[in-house]
């Protein structure tokens, strides 16, 4: 009797990470250059410049303090709404059923997919970075520059399996992308990307521990200061936890779901 023999772990992550760019370049709605920058930068400078403005004024924060948040918020956009659709567009246009026949394994299929949204997620947010610096003379040492994208992709990751996660339910359920929308507003109030964590409530400051990017606009806020390596450490071992906790979620999910699906026929 001849067995076929499993594929080595390499091979599978190589074969996985393979169509897991050819499903983000068939799935994501912002690839053109033109809709990108349109969709996924223009709109977060604005953002960023506005809350930048009205912020200082007020005396709430400073003008670094908002375009740190500002781009770090351009970063959760592609991030989450391309993890919605690596899971929901495949059901959009009827080839879900190839993911749920694939002899790959599944956890490594669905992991690889946050990886190319998450770097969608650092594209947009330096571009954002980089005209807010322009429009409010802001601007970061070098340095900081590359402590700022090497955390951020932590944040890019942990947004990316949340966005997963509530693809996973829009496959059962219909507006996920209006729930997509709440739920990244709420991250750029909770997480604290446009408003101090201080003026918080304190139920909204505990709750937040759960968000993504939360601990790395934490972490980001440390730069240049004091105790900056511990607090910085502290804060990404956090966000990779979050992480973990959301890619978790995502996987149990899908696999419940999927039982289900298989049981119903």
């Amino acid at each position: 009797m001849v067995t076929r023999s499993q594929p080595h772990i390499y091979t599978q992550v190589i074969s996985c990470w393979n169509t897991s760019f050819l499903s983000f370049r068939a799935l994501f709605n912002w690839l053109a250059p033109r809709h990108f920058v349109l969709a996924m930068v223009a709109t977060p400078i604005m953002e960023l410049i506005f809350f930048a403005f009205l912020g200082s004024n007020l005396g709430v924060e400073d003008a670094r303090f908002f375009l740190l948040g500002g781009a770090m918020l351009a970063a959760c956009t592609p991030s989450i709404a391309g993890g919605v659709m690596a899971l929901t567009s495949e059901r959009h246009f009827g080839t879900f059923e190839h993911i749920l026949v694939s002899r790959r394994s599944r956890s490594y299929l669905l992991l690889m997919r946050a990886v190319p949204y998450s770097f969608m997620g650092i594209v947009a947010s330096v571009l954002t970075l980089a005209g807010g610096m322009i429009a409010l003379r802001v601007l970061l040492s070098p340095r900081h520059l590359i402590m700022f994208i090497a955390l951020l992709f932590l944040g890019c990751l942990s947004s990316a399996f949340f966005g997963m996660a509530l693809g996973v339910l829009g496959l059962v359920a219909s507006n996920v992308f209006l729930l997509m929308n709440v739920a990244i507003s709420t991250i750029s109030i909770g997480a604290a990307l446009v408003v101090p964590l201080s003026v918080l409530p304190k139920w909204v400051q505990v709750t937040s521990h759960v968000l993504p990017v939360r601990h790395v606009a934490q972490a980001v806020r440390e730069m240049g200061s004091q105790d900056f390596k511990g607090a910085i450490l502290w804060n990404a071992g956090s966000e990779v936890l979050v992480a973990a906790v959301w890619a978790l979620v995502m996987l149990a999910s899908f696999s419940r779901l999927e039982s289900r699906m298989r049981r119903e026929g």
